[in-house]
């Protein structure tokens, strides 16, 4: 039978549709295996990389900062703790509208205009910060009204954190120092890791020094958060391991006496066991309260402008000429170089002239102490006897002799930013001042003024080893540490022992003991309590240059910063000494009057009472 056309027709079409029925089966088993293919690889091959992934979409690494490390008194007494503060903060990066974020709380709570200006300049200076503090120290009532707003706004949270709590507030700043907000300059030297999540760190003092050691070990936590970035538990929980706690050598309520003593004056009084070189007492004015600026990223200016430097730390970086305190190791250097006969009487005149020169240098005493020994001219602070020593020294001999008593370098106590000090000579002047040394310039210097620069800590360290007759103990502040005399101590130690004999630091030592207890010494009046044996040595430093024309000083006349500094060193008891005392005040008047009385008081003080309870 043969086919119609239509019958080839359909059979055409049908074998056309099987073929593209075919194609694209083909196609569809092709994509098929591609999509088990991708699944495989999304679900077994790059499990990890997207589990991980997905993850950190709802899970959120906190590092936990630890607990800071508490600072104790020798009694174990509270100078440093921590206490809870609520924070109000903003993160800048999740925030949509920081504007309407700041309204918002204005509306809850009182919230300065001082305090959101404070806010936008922490975003330029730490904007290394996702999140920016907008208020600190809240109340409870406070906490409790942002809580309730939190909600509708994406970046605004409350923080709880524990900051630094001073309890003597300014008596103890200069020593403890304080901790301070993580700015830029901190971070390109701390371990990023480590103070992640960290705000605050040692900025000065003991809270500096002994940073790596109260700050302890951070610990971590994970936590799930939603969409909007509000945690909602914790996943897993590293416990931070707290810092170290500190105990000083310091007696806070000989601390405490000592800021009452100096409270009305800008100085630094420092008390120290020569024996071991434990810092008792140490106080720096004037001062401020740590507590209240804390949570402000730092000191108001404006308030510090209103004060006279109070967080310049007088005890260890003020430089003072020392004035007649140094007279006692100008004596005993002249003494080792058989220069003088201690019990021979000289003139000592209203004035000392060099040969040849028509410069007069005058004593403190207008018409001259007349005929004095080594122990009158100690007594009675004679200026002439020492102009004489010193000229006949010279300035290279005195130099190498004072080296040996820290002048010049630093003391080794632990704290931070010790100044050294200036200890001159001719290749000093020179590198420093661009002239060479003149004879005048060594005369002066036999009395502690010209360019000889000490701190009260190198004053208070000197006379220690005064006291210990040439034995050498480092200041220190931590208590369970020792410190080790390294050999250059040692080399000073036994340049002593070769070349001081006993009844040589005897001499002086009793000389000393006369300024405070002989009728005509220059502190005897200082203090009515002789039970301790006192020995001493007062200063009065010059601020400005008498003319040669007069010996008249009208203090009525001299404005207050161009008065003189009153400086006192003192130790007792003489014959075994358990305390030493050295005192600076700026711009009052002679030594004999001021820095005299507190520093003896501060000695009998603990004599009496505070070392009783040890």
């Amino acid at each position: 039978m043969k086919r119609s056309f239509l019958d080839f027709s359909r059979i055409n079409a049908e074998k056309l549709f099987q073929n593209r029925f075919n194609i694209l089966i083909s196609i569809l088993i092709i994509l098929s295996v591609f999509l088990i293919i991708r699944l495989y690889f999304l679900q077994v091959v790059s499990f990890n990389h997207f589990d991980t992934l997905s993850k950190t979409n709802r899970i959120k690494y906190i590092s936990t900062p630890p607990r800071r490390g508490i600072i104790y008194d020798r009694n174990n007494i509270v100078l440093a703790d921590n206490a809870s503060l609520y924070s109000i903060e903003i993160n800048i990066k999740e925030a949509k509208n920081i504007k309407n974020i700041i309204d918002a709380v204005k509306k809850e709570i009182i919230l300065s205009q001082k305090e959101i200006n404070s806010f936008h300049k922490k975003r330029v200076k730490y904007s290394h910060y996702n999140s920016i503090i907008l208020k600190s120290n809240l109340s409870e009532q406070e906490v409790a009204k942002i809580l309730s707003i939190r909600h509708k706004y994406d970046g605004l949270d409350v923080t709880a954190s524990l900051l630094r709590k001073y309890p003597f507030k300014e008596i103890t700043h200069h020593v403890l120092g304080h901790v301070g907000y993580i700015d830029k300059k901190d971070l390109k030297s701390l371990d990023k890791k480590k103070y992640r999540n960290t705000q605050y760190i040692g900025k000065t003092g003991v809270e500096k020094f002994y940073e790596n050691e109260l700050y302890g070990k951070p610990g971590y936590k994970h936590v799930e958060i939603n969409a909007r970035g509000r945690q909602l538990r914790d996943l897993d929980i590293g416990y931070a391991e707290a810092g170290a706690d500190l105990h000083l050598t310091l007696d806070i309520e000989l601390q405490k006496f000592m800021y009452q003593k100096m409270f009305e004056f800008s100085g630094s009084s420092i008390a120290m066991n020569p024996k071991n070189g434990e810092i008792l007492g140490m106080v720096s004015l004037p001062s401020v309260d740590p507590n209240e600026r804390l949570w402000k990223y730092g000191f108001d200016q404006a308030e510090i402008k209103k004060l006279k430097s109070p967080l310049f730390n007088r005890s260890i970086n003020g430089l003072y000429s020392p004035g007649s305190t140094i007279k006692p190791l100008v004596a005993l250097n002249s003494i080792k170089n058989n220069l003088i006969d201690p019990y021979h009487e000289i003139y000592a005149g209203p004035y000392f002239q060099l040969p040849d020169s028509p410069r007069r240098f005058r004593d403190w005493k207008p018409e001259g102490h007349g005929m004095v020994d080594l122990n009158r001219a100690i007594v009675q602070s004679c200026d002439v006897y020492f102009y004489n020593l010193a000229n006949n020294l010279g300035i290279k001999n005195m130099s190498l002799f004072f080296k040996n008593f820290s002048f010049g370098s630093k003391t080794g106590i632990d704290m931070p930013f010790e100044s050294s000090g200036v200890l001159p000579s001719n290749e000093w002047k020179k590198k420093n001042i661009g002239y060479k040394w003149t004879d005048g310039d060594t005369v002066i210097t036999g009395i502690g003024q010209g360019y000889f620069l000490a701190t009260p800590l190198q004053l208070a360290y000197a006379t220690s080893i005064i006291a210990n007759r040439g034995l050498i103990s480092i200041p220190k502040l931590n208590k369970d540490i020792l410190k080790k005399k390294d050999k250059e101590i040692l080399e000073k130690e036994e340049f002593f022992k070769n070349n001081i004999k006993t009844k040589d630091w005897e001499i002086i030592t009793s000389a000393m003991f006369d300024v405070v207890n002989k009728q005509n010494g220059t502190a005897f009046w200082s203090i009515r309590n002789k039970n301790n044996k006192i020995a001493g040595k007062t200063g009065t430093v010059q601020v400005y240059s008498l003319s040669q024309e007069t010996d008249e000083r009208d203090d009525e006349n001299i404005p207050d910063h161009l008065k003189d500094h009153s400086l006192y060193v003192g130790f007792a008891p003489v014959d075994d000494p358990q305390i030493v005392v050295a005192t600076v005040i700026e711009n009052v008047g002679s030594g004999s009057k001021f820095a005299a009385p507190i520093s003896n008081k501060i000695i009998n003080y603990y004599l009496d009472k505070v070392r009783k309870r040890y």
